[in-house]
């Protein structure tokens, strides 16, 4: 009797476990959801010489780094002035547990306008925890602090509204063949740097 006890106090732990995580890398589990289209959250000038797309992953130690050195400056300086035209994709890896969920609520901050603040934050929090898992309240409070309805962030990321698009993203990611987080493509190139410095020696040597 002690054995079946304990083997149904397991039984339930493990249905609890599983049922508690949504695996986007799982075809099955995503088709539960509802879906939606939108597109990838872009800055700047689309007629720019230069176009910027990176590829990102929020729990990504390399990419949290870029955002601290990289991404304001980036984004204020060269995007929203319109010298560059920047495009945000998601390539969460399956290595880093928040990352899947972090990628979809960042959709549905897109989807109010808001993926900047809501990114900024984000990676910030991700920094904070320092491998931490991250919990629902902990997403619904870089959503509040980033100025989001909340209520209507609550129920995008309930339904997974953007599974999709995470994706096609990754779909994307995989085409090219890329291997690390952050990956950088200026027109469609490939561009290596190992610091602010040099990534924005490039940058600008591409707008002359």
């Amino acid at each position: 009797m002690f054995k079946k006890v304990l083997t149904l106090i397991f039984a339930s732990f493990i249905l609890l476990s599983c049922t508690a995580e949504r695996d986007i890398f799982n075809e099955e589990t995503a088709k539960s959801f509802k879906n939606q289209n939108i597109e990838s959250p872009f800055f700047g000038n689309p007629n720019s010489k230069v176009q910027l797309m990176i590829f990102s992953d929020f729990q990504c130690p390399a990419c949290i780094n870029f955002e601290k050195t990289i991404g304001n400056k980036l984004l204020t300086e060269y995007a929203l002035t319109n010298k560059i035209w920047l495009t945000y994709k998601n390539f969460p890896l399956n290595i880093h547990v928040n990352a899947p969920e972090d990628a979809l609520a960042s959709m549905c901050a897109h989807e109010q306008n808001k993926y900047n603040d809501f990114a900024v934050k984000m990676y910030a929090l991700e920094e904070q925890k320092n491998w931490l898992r991250l919990s629902t309240e902990d997403r619904q409070w870089v959503a509040k602090a980033a100025g989001l309805d909340v209520a209507k962030f609550n129920q995008c990321v309930l339904e997974w509204r953007y599974v999709d698009k995470v994706k096609q993203d990754m779909a994307e990611w995989e085409k090219m063949w890329l291997q690390w987080t952050p990956s950088v493509y200026a027109n469609w190139k490939l561009i290596g740097f190992n610091s602010s410095e040099s990534f924005y020696t490039i940058l600008d040597w591409l707008l002359k």
